[in-house]
């Protein structure tokens, strides 16, 4: 089994650029995630059979030709956040486009299809800076357009240096 999760792709440049203003302006002493990992998740799946995976790339193929050539590509990131018990400070958008709720609920309603739970919660976008997060004194503004140009099917690997996103499948969101 493999642990997966589906997330938009964040471009090499766009990564960089995220880090260096979180280590200009904020400089926290929490654990930094690495700017390679940086990422949008749309989907959780956890453990993961061959199966339930092949079913799920099948179901975002279809997702993906669907809403490929979308007009609004941009996602605006707009202030950090915490959560407080996975102790997770993140970056959130300023609005989440239609097209994005969409995608994240339909590969949600594909995963609880393939047996896989999911959470009940309204969908809540953001990018992961921090780990081990404990508090913020305030939330701090940031004004930051990323470009979105896929989204990916990803495998989460333990390594000696933490773990590592490997994407699987990418799924273009342009035509």
């Amino acid at each position: 089994m493999k642990r997966l999760f589906f997330a938009v792709d964040v471009s090499a440049s766009d990564k960089q650029a995220i880090a260096n203003w979180r280590d200009k302006q904020l400089a926290l002493p929490f654990k930094a995630i690495v700017a390679d990992n940086f990422h949008i998740t749309l989907a959780f799946l956890g453990s993961t059979t061959t199966d339930q995976q092949q079913q799920l790339m099948i179901v975002a193929n279809e997702l993906a030709q669907h809403i490929s050539g979308i007009n609004e590509q941009t996602l605006q990131l707009s202030h950090t956040g915490l959560f407080k018990k996975p102790q997770v400070l993140y970056l959130g958008l300023a609005t989440c486009p239609s097209w994005l709720t969409t995608l994240a609920q339909n590969l949600s309603k594909a995963a609880i299809a393939q047996g896989l739970s999911q959470e009940n919660r309204r969908y809540c976008p953001h990018l992961s800076i921090y780990r081990k997060a404990t508090s913020i004194n305030q939330t701090i503004a940031i004004d930051l357009s990323i470009q979105i140009t896929s989204f990916s099917l990803y495998q989460s690997k333990p390594s000696d240096h933490g773990v590592i996103y490997q994407p699987i499948k990418t799924y273009s969101l342009i035509k």
